[in-house]
């Protein structure tokens, strides 16, 4: 519980310290093995910004959405009932004024086993816009709240990729990111259920590949540079 109070705390703080939006990301990607071709690979790296003044309410609707308190939309998505609550939740975020932004990079290259140079690529692009803002679509974001990896190493990877786009000056000092689990965070269910989303017209012809349809209105896709 000590554990738990804390982490719930830091996150708190942050917000405590951020002024305006914040921004939620979250992935999914196909890296190169034995069993996947190349060309079948790819990285997709989302945010969802949220005003400070709306995360109280969506927080309360998507629990009610979702029926409780832990959601995973790749397991959701293998059930009948967890597709009506993702596609429920398209609806919903549908609805409103969040921005989606996305960056995708496909292929992965060969030689990167682990995808995590396609990662590395796809947060620079990403923070950087999140960072810089867009006119008419979201002003720059200070807080980057990324669900975290559950192995230090990757966490180490990630907060090494935000501290290169600071020293090097592509985003501001002000601009920070903060890694958290959804456990803490229910608002990372957001990032999640649009990358599973887009996922789908990259990997299926079912009905499910059909389900980005009810947010591509407010999807900003992000051109990738490196």
């Amino acid at each position: 519980m000590g554990f738990d109070r804390a982490k719930g705390d830091i996150v708190a703080e942050a917000y405590k310290r951020t002024s305006g939006q914040v921004a939620y990301l979250d992935e999914s990607y196909q890296a190169p093995d034995a069993t996947v071709t190349t060309s079948n690979t790819f990285y997709i790296f989302t945010a969802v910004v949220v005003h400070k003044d709306a995360m109280e309410e969506l927080r309360h609707d998507l629990g009610d959405i979702v029926d409780g308190t832990w959601w995973h939309t790749t397991d959701a998505l293998l059930e009948e009932d967890g597709r009506v609550k993702t596609r429920r939740m398209l609806e919903y975020l549908g609805e409103g004024f969040e921005a989606c932004v996305i960056a995708h990079k496909v292929p992965v290259d060969k030689d990167d086993h682990d995808a995590e140079e396609a990662r590395r690529a796809c947060y620079r692009a990403l923070a950087i816009e999140l960072a810089a803002g867009v006119t008419g679509k979201w002003e720059p974001v200070e807080l980057l709240v990324l669900e975290e990896r559950s192995q230090m190493n990757f966490r180490n990877k990630d907060r090494l990729n935000h501290k290169e786009l600071v020293a090097e000056k592509k985003v501001p000092r002000n601009a920070r990111l903060l890694q958290t689990s959804p456990k803490f965070e229910r608002l990372l269910w957001l990032p999640d259920v649009v990358s599973a989303a887009y996922r789908r017209t990259l990997t299926h012809s079912d009905e499910t590949s059909t389900m980005f349809d009810l947010i591509e209105k407010q999807v900003h896709f992000v051109a990738m540079t490196d």
